[in-house]
């Protein structure tokens, strides 16, 4: 898969809603009012408006903003699998087709409107924008195309344990950029939220408080099995225990590459807290699944969950 391959299945996509956003409103500039009809309700009738210059370069920042973002991504090293990326691809193209499809509808359905007020929008659109979302990005997926998939680790060896002795692992591990993305995001929805409605600045501050959640985890091994906590909030709590574990590794992995992207992520099989690229620590069940956690000193973890597993089996057996 070509670093050129990769970069079109995004920009392409954006390309293409921006032209055609920007193309069509220049074109019919002075036949749109100067507020436009930019928000309609249940029944397709107009309930938010905007100013006509603010709607065009508005929705023009917003395309270029998130090309940019997916393009960003695209040319980042891969050092996964390509699984990861080629789901985050596949987003961003199918991104470009449900925001630039409402862009542009908007600007049609205002054209020559007498009053802001009696422009209608109605909801069979909003299907037609998430299949074309959904038909984009799988057409992207498509030409990305599955990446060279990597050969597992082998199980770390066990740590030996004596008959009743205890041992405890546990390491702390925080992303100084996502703790800024959260202040950042917070703090944005409580202005949003002081100097305006509450709709704008509940979901960014919402949104900043996930974002707190994941900045900050401390991963415990102990004979109890796995577990990860947030250190900064109650939630999230992560639980596998010892009686489910078939074995422990430690790994490698891209952020990007493995799992598209940071924070909770969730792939086929496998689910990983990842805050970083690099070593990590990751948890077999024995219903197959994967536990993949971003941590240092990994290979101690892996090696005490794995004796401990391989005291319990000889007690049992």
């Amino acid at each position: 898969m070509t670093t050129a391959r990769r970069v079109a299945s995004v920009a392409v996509p954006f390309g293409i809603a921006t032209a055609g956003y920007l193309g069509i409103f220049l074109a019919r500039y002075d036949r749109l009012p100067d507020r436009l009809a930019t928000h309609f309700g249940g029944g397709g009738e107009a309930d938010g408006f905007m100013d006509r210059a603010v709607a065009l370069w508005g929705g023009t920042g917003i395309l270029l903003g998130l090309a940019l973002l997916f393009t960003l991504l695209a040319l980042a090293p891969d050092r996964g699998d390509g699984a990861g990326r080629r789901l985050t691809l596949a987003i961003g193209a199918g991104t470009a087709a449900t925001i630039g499809y409402p862009l542009i509808w908007t600007v049609l359905a205002n054209t020559d409107a007498a009053a802001p007020a009696d422009v209608r929008l109605p909801l069979w659109h909003v299907p037609l924008l998430f299949a074309a979302g959904v038909a984009v990005g799988a057409l992207a997926w498509w030409l990305v195309g599955a990446g060279q998939g990597r050969a597992p680790e082998p199980a770390a060896p066990a740590l030996s344990l004596a008959e009743g002795e205890s041992a405890a692992w546990s390491r702390a591990i925080s992303s100084r950029w996502a703790l800024l993305a959260a202040a950042l995001v917070g703090v944005s929805g409580v202005v949003a939220g002081v100097f305006g409605p509450w709709s704008l600045g509940l979901p960014a501050l919402l949104l900043g408080l996930g974002c707190a959640a994941f900045a900050s985890l401390r991963v415990t091994v102990d004979r109890r099995g796995l577990v990860v906590v947030s250190t900064l909030l109650p939630r999230p709590r992560l639980g596998v225990s010892l009686g489910r574990i078939a074995d422990a590794r430690s790994v490698q992995v891209s952020a990007l590459g493995d799992f598209g992207g940071w924070g909770y992520r969730m792939r086929p099989g496998r689910r990983g807290l990842v805050l970083r690229s690099g070593e990590a620590l990751a948890v077999r069940t024995k219903a197959g699944r994967e536990y993949v956690v971003t941590v240092d000193d990994s290979a101690t973890a892996a090696a005490l969950l794995n004796g401990l597993i391989e005291r319990r089996n000889g007690e049992r057996g």
